[in-house]
This record gives C-alpha cells, structure tokens and sequence, in this order.
C-alpha cells in the first residue's frame, strides 16, 4: 500500500510542476519514470534494461515516422504549396472561421474513425491546420479542433471497438448504444468551444443551427440504427491488410512519368508551381486509405511526387534542405518521446501496476451517483500516464475495475476519462506534433481544451448512468 502511495504522490508532483512550468516535460518524464521505477522496487538491473534502455527505444516508430512526416511538411512549405494553399482557401472558403474549423474538425473524425497512429496525425494535420489558420483561427483554438476531431473519430474507430469487446467481454452493441449519444454531445461540445473561442457574438447564431441540424441527425441516426451492425464473429482484430499490388504497379508507372516531368522541366527551366503540386500533401493519406499502404512508404511516395512534380534546378538542394530541417524541427518531439516510452515502461511493470492495484481498487465507487462524481473528480488521474489512462498505469488495472463495475460501466467509464487524456494529455505523442508544429506548447493546448474535455467527462459519465450501464 505504502510503494503505491508514493507512486500517486511522485506522479502528482511531477505533474504539479509540469503544469506550473517548474520543470520541463523533456525533464519531468525520465525523472517521473525512475523515481517510479525505484519506488516500485524494480530491481536496477531492469531499471537500466527495461525502463530506461528499453524506454528510449520503445516509440522508435513513432520517432521515425515524426521525422519523415516533418521531412513532407518543410518540403511542402519550401515549394510554396502551403502558402498556395492557404491563399486558395481564404478566397474560395468564404468570411466564416466558424463554419471551416466545424467543418475541418468532422472532416479529421471522418478520417479518424479509420486512421490512426502519429503518422496520420502528421498527414491529416499538414493539410487541415493551415486552412484553419488561414481563415484566423488561432494556433492554441486550431490545435484543440484537431484534437477534439481526432477523439471523435477514435470514438468510431472499430479497432478501439475490439479492445473492449475482447478485454471487458462486451457486445458490439452495448458500445454502439453508448458511443453514438456520446458522441452527439462531443460535437456539441466542439460546437460550444469553437463559438467561445472565436469570441463573436455573429456565431451564436450559426451554434444554434448546427446544434438543431446535430439534433436531427442524431434522431435519425438512432432511429434507424445507423451505425449498429452485425457483430464479428470473433472479438480479435482482423490483421490489416497489405498493400494493394495494382497500387505498387500503378506507383512504378507513376514514377516513370514523374521522373520525365522532372527532366522536361529541367532542361525548360520551368520554376512556376503547377496544379498538380497542390496534391503533395494528400498523395499519403490516399495510399494509406484506400491502398493500404504503411505510413512511412506513403510519406516516401508523397515526397518523391512533390520533389519531382514541381523540379526546378535547385530542387537538389532544396530537398536536402527539407530533409535537415524537417528532422531538426521534431528533435524536441523526439526526446519528449523517448521519456514518454521510459515512463510507459516504468508504469506498466508488474511491481508498479501490482503496488497501485489497492488503492484503485479501494477507490472504485459503487451506485450510480458515486460512480458519476468520483470518476468527474479523478478524471485528471487519466493525465501523464496516470492510473486512469489504458496506455499507462491503467493499462494492467482493466481487469481490477472491471470486477466491482462491470464492462458496461467499465467501458463507459474508460471512453469519458479517455477524453480528457486522448485530447489533453501533453505526454501524447499527437499532441507533441500538433505544438509543435503551430510553435505553441502542448501545456498551452492542455489549458485550452481542458474545460472542455472535462465537460465531456461529466456528460458521459452522466450518460452511462441514465442508460443503466451503472447498475
């Protein structure tokens, strides 16, 4: 009792601190991840072995796909494509801020409910924050959309779906009948930060009758059952599928073309952008989505079609430029993560998670109205890896709340709290990308969105007790 009680208290230290800006998260998480690990009674050898070596390298695809995709965008910038970009948008898209960040932050959950990972953050995030901000959106409000859309989409995301279905032994259904209402009171959520934010009195107007249209969908959605379906077989995640071969065909015949593009363009001195560079950024997004290709060969493709798409005579240097300072522009993502993986590790061992088990379990409310304000009021225990949140010291508590709670409950709770840590958490690798990416912090997004994230928290809570999940 007395190692996991120390555990809360290292944790909620460092959080304080990270919080207050005593210290920063590129320090606070190593050192949050040995205390633990000290406290926890690993043994040292494993410290060094698991928590420290091994938690360095645990988010090496992350660390890779972060540098690739930053490669993308700084070569994206330096042809000029996004400044065409965000010229086009603010001539054609109209006066409305309310109406395009609306509309960006459905499109990034449309897409979400299939993508995932930091990759398709960076993919989605290169095309859908300069539109918003090209408009006036703030960094800090463009930064919370994008979150926002990217847990409603996750909400939606069937491989999320199996996670639950096979660890909480739930049917599909029991999540459908919770995730769809949710789901309507995040939008409306979103809805209420976007009018605040953009601090116009004019957007109220457009709130309510998004809010009515919300409405309306919402009945016919449950009415007809729109999103409920026959339930799998089996609750194991089907394996993914691999790259289509037409696709890999297609690519090669692709190349050869570009590459004569490229040489006709050389040797005619040709500098204008042409139409086609405009595709750049959507060229990985497509491959992953409708070709099933990895993220990173998608990157690699996207490159090698802007590069050759718009050459010019120093396209030579300037994508070795893109190269140099797209990687040097995620180092301090970079780091941030390899104390995200320590931290992982350290909270996941079996000591640890072991030492905090009583505590959460003595925690656990029982009845209905505890269950809403007890869960409300440690929501944030779901921050920085904390006992709440299933991708740290949650990860192995699943099946201790479960017992006492029940895998309805169980999964509503973890879908309300999980709001506050998919959207706010600066230990997120999205939300290290996103900050700095907009060259604002992800402390600063933490602040922006955590009202409302929190709101959210008590709405789903509140739900799940008035659908009876909570007994």
């Amino acid at each position: 009792m007395g190692i996991g009680i120390a555990c809360f208290v290292i944790f909620l230290i460092m959080a304080a601190l990270m919080y207050s800006r005593r210290i920063s998260a590129l320090l606070a998480l190593p050192i949050m991840a040995v205390f633990i690990a000290v406290i926890g009674q690993i043994p040292p050898p494993e410290i060094l072995k698991e928590v420290i070596s091994g938690g360095v390298t645990k988010l090496n695809n992350a660390y890779a796909t972060s540098m690739i995709g930053a490669i993308l965008a700084e070569l994206i910038n330096k042809l000029g494509i996004a400044k065409a970009m965000v010229r086009w948008v603010a001539e054609f898209s109209g006066d409305s801020p309310f109406a395009l960040g609306l509309l960006m932050t459905l499109v990034t959950a449309l897409l979400f409910s299939s993508l995932g990972g930091l990759g398709a953050v960076i993919m989605v995030g290169t095309v859908v924050l300069p539109v918003m901000l090209s408009l006036g959106i703030s960094a800090a409000t463009a930064g919370g959309l994008f979150l926002f859309g990217i847990s409603l989409g996750g909400m939606f995301n069937l491989a999320n779906w199996t996670l639950y279905m096979g660890v909480l032994g739930i049917p599909q259904e029991s999540i459908v009948s919770f995730v769809v209402p949710f789901a309507a009171v995040v939008v409306a959520i979103i809805i209420t930060f976007l009018t605040v934010e953009l601090k116009k009195t004019a957007n109220i107007k457009y709130a309510a009758i998004s809010l009515l249209i919300l409405g309306g969908l919402c009945t016919v959605a449950v009415k007809s059952r729109l999103f409920a379906s026959k339930p799998p077989a089996s609750t194991t995640a089907p394996p993914a599928p691999g790259p289509d071969e037409n696709s890999l065909t297609g690519a090669a015949i692709a190349l050869g073309l570009l590459a004569g593009v490229a040489v006709w363009r050389h040797y005619s001195k040709a500098k204008s952008l042409p139409a086609l560079a405009f595709l750049t950024p959507a060229i990985p997004l497509v491959l992953v989505l409708f070709f099933h290709w990895e993220i990173i060969p998608a990157f690699i493709a996207g490159i090698t079609y802007g590069v050759l798409i718009a050459w010019r005579r120093d396209s030579v240097n300037l994508f070795t430029r893109s190269i140099i300072e797209g990687a040097q522009s995620v180092i301090p993502a970079v780091i941030l993560m390899m104390g995200i993986g320590m931290l992982l590790n350290a909270v996941m061992h079996k000591n640890v998670a072991e030492a905090i088990a009583p505590l959460l379990t003595a925690a656990i409310p029982r009845g209905g109205l505890p269950y809403v304000a007890i869960f409300t009021v440690i929501a944030p225990l779901a921050l920085y890896r904390g006992p709440l949140s299933v991708w740290g010291m949650g990860s192995g508590l699943v099946a201790l709340i479960k017992a006492p709670l029940g895998g309805p409950a169980t999964m509503a709770m973890l879908l309300s709290v999980g709001q506050l840590q998919g959207i706010c958490d600066p230990t997120n690798t999205h939300n290290v990308w996103i900050a700095t990416y907009l060259g604002t912090d992800t402390l600063v997004l933490l602040r922006k969105t955590i009202p409302y994230a929190w709101l959210s928290v008590i709405c789903g809570l509140t739900l799940a007790l008035i659908s009876g999940y909570t007994g």
